[in-house]
């Protein structure tokens, strides 16, 4: 989990907290959702573009998640590993990941198993590990698939679809044309403890499966949660532990903020506020 804070408040993947702080000024003539959005995507930019560099953030990964890359989402050895054997690749496959990140994950999938992958994100090109020939990158909108002439036989999307207004055509999309299925993680999160949310968190009542639903797009889900929780714990240890070769590198304020992270995403899973899917769709015979 990765988590954008501001004056006034903090963003945790898509969610607000109100943190009761004075409100700052990021520029004078645009909206303040278009100013925030634009923070928002130069503070994740930067964080994305640092790790990507650091020795020591390839050293914690291989500890806490199991393999040795750069990622930044909530997938350990068993999430890949499952989602690597259910996808099955062959050579001739192309796989599209909305939300790509820097790529670490698709590079991951044709180091395995030989297949093509398309990348799709808003981060500046030169984030993206483009050593690959087999993996391209497209920098662009995620809900605006539909005009780019993108092809692709699987389609995967990992914590990312949070940061999608309007999913559900671009869901539609996809499960129209990803040949051999469509495989979403997702966390849902409550930051408000109201007793009238808690459906929010069954892998019925996300609002990845209402979207689903409401799109007449079935599947089926598999229960991560316990992985996520492990997860915060076991980086909240290792961060500590790897804190001096941050410190070295000039990193300090990146693993000092995931730090804040990862105790919220913790207390999150200790009060019954968190859960994590894996929502399987089968491609769409018709």
């Amino acid at each position: 989990m990765f988590l954008v804070i501001f004056a006034d408040e903090c963003i945790m993947i898509g969610k607000t907290k109100p943190s009761g702080r004075r409100k700052e000024v990021f520029g004078l003539n645009d909206h303040p959702d278009q100013r925030k959005e634009r923070s928002t995507k130069g503070e994740f930019s930067d964080k994305i573009g640092r790790l990507s560099r650091s020795e020591a953030y390839r050293n914690f990964c291989e500890e806490v998640y199991g393999y040795r890359m750069a990622l930044f989402n909530m997938m350990d050895c068993e999430q890949l590993d499952f989602l690597y054997q259910s996808i099955a690749p062959a050579p001739a496959d192309t796989i599209l990941d909305l939300g790509c990140g820097n790529g670490s994950i698709l590079n991951w999938l044709n180091c395995q198993s030989g297949c093509k992958g398309i990348g799709i994100d808003q981060l500046d090109c030169e984030l993206f590990d483009s050593s690959n020939p087999s993996i391209s990158y497209r920098k662009g909108d995620m809900e605006e698939i539909q005009t780019y002439e993108v092809h692709s036989d699987i389609t995967i999307s990992i914590d990312s679809l949070y940061f999608c207004k309007q999913p559900g055509a671009m869901l539609r999309y996809r499960y129209r044309n990803s040949r051999k299925g469509m495989y979403l993680f997702y966390s849902q999160y409550l930051f408000e403890n109201e007793a009238e949310q808690r459906e929010l968190l069954q892998s019925e009542g996300t609002r990845l499966a209402q979207t689903l639903k409401s799109n007449g797009i079935p599947y089926t889900t598999i229960d991560y949660s316990k992985n996520e929780r492990m997860l915060y714990t076991r980086a909240l240890d290792t961060l500590r532990a790897y804190r001096h070769a941050f410190e070295q590198e000039g990193n300090l304020d990146l693993i000092e903020q995931k730090i804040k992270e990862d105790l919220l995403g913790k207390q999150l899973y200790e009060e019954g506020r968190a859960r994590r899917y894996l929502y399987r769709i089968q491609p769409d015979i018709e």
